[in-house]
C-alpha cells in the first residue's frame, strides 16, 4: 500500500523564518477561534511515515510508534511527507516558522509507511491498534490505495467503536474519468473522507471525487514543515486531511472545556454530523461529488450554526 498522495515539493525555505501563516489557516479564518482553544489535551495520532523532532513541532511532539520495523522506538521521518502533515495539524504558534491549524494539540507520530513511502496493510492495522490501546482521539491518514482490505476495515471498526474519530484523504486520482476514484479506507463510512481546495477556493483539479467524499479543504501549495528543520509547499489531499484533523482538535478541546454544552461531541457519528452540518455548500447545492458536504467552516463548527440555514433554496 502506498501513499494516496505524490505530494509535489515546490520550494523549499530556511531554518528558522520569520513566522508565516499559510493561505488556508488565514482564509478560513481558524485564528479568529484560537481565542477559545487552540486543541489543548487532544490526542491525534498521525499514521504516515514518521515524523521528526522539528523546532516547530518538538513542543507538540507526545511520541509515537514505529510498526514497519522491530525497532518500535524508532519513529523518525525520513521521507518528509509525514513531518509536513504534522505541521498542518500542530506547528506550534511561535516567532518563526509556520502555525498549525490546532497549535497546541498533542502529535504522535505513527510510522506505517516506510522511507520509501510504501506500506503494508498489516503495519497500518498495527497502528490502528497502537492508537485504540494509547487512547487517540483522532487518527489521521494520508495515505491510501485503490484496492480495499476487510483487515483494514475491521480495524478501522474498533477504532470506531471505541470512539476514535478517523480522518482520511479522498486521494489524488482526481484527472482521471473514473465515476468513482475514491481511495480506500476514505472510501469507508466509518471514516470522515476529506478531498482539496485551492486558494480560490475551488476543487484542486488531482482532488478524487465520489460519493464517499464527505468533506473538502485546503489542500494544494500548503506551506509546513519538512526534514532538515526546513519548510516546503506541498499539494495534496494528504493535505487537506491534516487540515480536517486540525480543526477537528479544535472541536473536541472546545467542548471538553464546555462539559455542559447542549451538542455534546461524545461519538465519532454525532463529529462528524457537525462537520458537515457546518460546511459551507460549493459546487452544485447540496452534497456533491466534488466537494462532499461543503468547505470546512471552523468558526460555524465551533458554534455550532448551522450554515445551510443561511442559504433560501
Amino acid at each position: 500500500m502506498q501513499v494516496t498522495v505524490e505530494a509535489v515539493k515546490v520550494k523549499w525555505s530556511g531554518e528558522k523564518t520569520k513566522q508565516v501563516m499559510d493561505w488556508g489557516v488565514k482564509a478560513l479564518r481558524v485564528y479568529d477561534v484560537w481565542k477559545e482553544t487552540q486543541g489543548e489535551g487532544v490526542n491525534v495520532a498521525i499514521l504516515d511515515t514518521g515524523v521528526i523532532q522539528h523546532p516547530d513541532l518538538v513542543s507538540n511532539i507526545k511520541g509515537g510508534y514505529n510498526c514497519t520495523s522491530t525497532d518500535n522506538s524508532d519513529y523518525e521521518d525520513r521521507q518528509g511527507h509525514g513531518t509536513h502533515v504534522a505541521g498542518i495539524v500542530a506547528a506550534a504558534n511561535n516567532e518563526f516558522g509556520v502555525v498549525g491549524v490546532a497549535p497546541k494539540a498533542n502529535i504522535y507520530g505513527v510510522k506505517v509507511l516506510g522511507d520509501n513511502g510504501s506500506g503494508s496493510y498489516d503495519m497500518i492495522v498495527a497502528g490502528i491498534n497502537w492508537a485504540i490501546e494509547n487512547n487517540m482521539d483522532i487518527i489521521s491518514m494520508s495515505l491510501g490505495s485503490n484496492q480495499g482490505s476487510d483487515y483494514l476495515h475491521d480495524a478501522i471498526k474498533r477504532a470506531y467503536a471505541k470512539n476514535i474519530t478517523i480522518v482520511c484523504a479522498a486521494g489524488n486520482d482526481g484527472d482521471t474519468y473514473d465515476d468513482n476514484d475514491i481511495d480506500y479506507p476514505g472510501r469507508y463510512e466509518e471514516v470522515i473522507c476529506v478531498g482539496a481546495i485551492n486558494k480560490y477556493m475551488e476543487r484542486s483539479w488531482f482532488s478524487s471525487d465520489g460519493e464517499e467524499l464527505d468533506i473538502a479543504a485546503p489542500g494544494e501549495d500548503i506551506n509546513s514543515t519538512h526534514l532538515g528543520n526546513k519548510y516546503a509547499i506541498l499539494s495534496g489531499t494528504s493535505m487537506a486531511t491534516p487540515f480536517v484533523t486540525g480543526v477537528l482538535a479544535l472541536l473536541i478541546s472546545k467542548h471538553r472545556k464546555d462539559p455542559t454544552s447542549k451538542t455534546p461531541i461524545d461519538t465519532p457519528a454525532k463529529i462528524r454530523e457537525h462537520l458537515i452540518r457546518t460546511a459551507d455548500d460549493a459546487g452544485e447545492i447540496g452534497k456533491d461529488n466534488f466537494y462532499g458536504y461543503g468547505i470546512v467552516n471552523p468558526g460555524a463548527l465551533l458554534k455550532g450554526v448551522d450554515v445551510s440555514a443561511l442559504y433560501v433554496v
